[in-house]
């Protein structure tokens, strides 16, 4: 069984930010941030979210989406440096999730720098852990320079739901070959998550027990891991089925 803390024992980690990186776009970043942004909301957290994407897709999915009322989405502009935005927000919510564009710019590297944990979106193509390989470095030079660890781990995205597929075990291979860190749940290719881009309906909002849900559930827990702290708050990370 899932704990929930909805509407009821409020977020109890001190203020994520959690960042979404990949340098090549349509790896599934905006889609993963959708997703954790309705089911930190679905945990009781105040949740903000900043947007880097061109196509500023977050402010959309979230005003079409009733439940996420309380959801702040920030964009940079002139007078809103990525860096202020990030300061000021995560000085108010509980949580901060970042969508990225899908390049290598120097925002990129600002907000891997404020980050807490870097999931990079990956999908199972020869572009994607190339560009997927070349994040993890980045972040890797954002920890030199700032003389610390930040949490990261590869997601697979748009992944068979019912097939492993022989690609799968060549991407993670090539990722772990490098000691690029996998994360065990994987972001499935569904229906649902097409459709709520349209309606603002997230199935991990509408339907706990539906397998979209338990998808994003499990991929939700398996970042949340990552937290600094996490293995000593177990009631952070209730245990969950993945999606068969």
């Amino acid at each position: 069984m899932l704990e929930c803390w909805h509407d009821s024992t409020p977020w109890k980690r001190p203020l994520p930010i959690l960042t979404l990186a990949q340098t090549k776009g349509g790896s599934g970043k905006t889609t993963t941030a959708e997703v954790l942004i309705a089911e930190f909301t679905w945990r009781g957290a105040s949740v903000a979210a900043l947007d880097l994407d061109p196509n500023r897709p977050l402010g959309r999915f979230v005003a079409r989406a009733p439940a996420l009322a309380g959801v702040e989405v920030a964009v940079p502009g002139p007078d809103a440096r990525v860096s202020e935005l990030i300061a000021d927000l995560s000085s108010r919510r509980d949580v901060v999730i970042i969508d990225l564009m899908g390049a290598a710019t120097p925002d990129m590297l600002v907000a891997i720098g404020f980050s807490d944990v870097v999931v990079i979106p990956s999908q199972l193509s020869e572009p994607d852990v190339r560009c997927g390989i070349e994040t993890w470095q980045m972040i890797r030079e954002v920890e030199r320079m700032g003389r610390r660890e930040i949490a990261k781990a590869v997601l697979f995205t748009r992944t068979s739901p019912t097939l492993r597929t022989r690609a799968q075990e060549h991407a993670r291979r090539q990722y772990e070959k490098l000691g690029i860190r996998v994360l065990p749940a994987e972001f499935m290719e569904r229906t649902a998550f097409k459709e709520m881009t349209f309606n603002g309906s997230a199935p991990n909002l509408d339907d706990r027990d539906g397998n979209a849900a338990r998808n994003v559930i499990a991929l939700f827990e398996a970042i949340v891991a990552l937290l600094p702290g996490a293995a000593a708050a177990p009631g952070l990370a209730a245990t969950a089925e993945a999606a068969p």
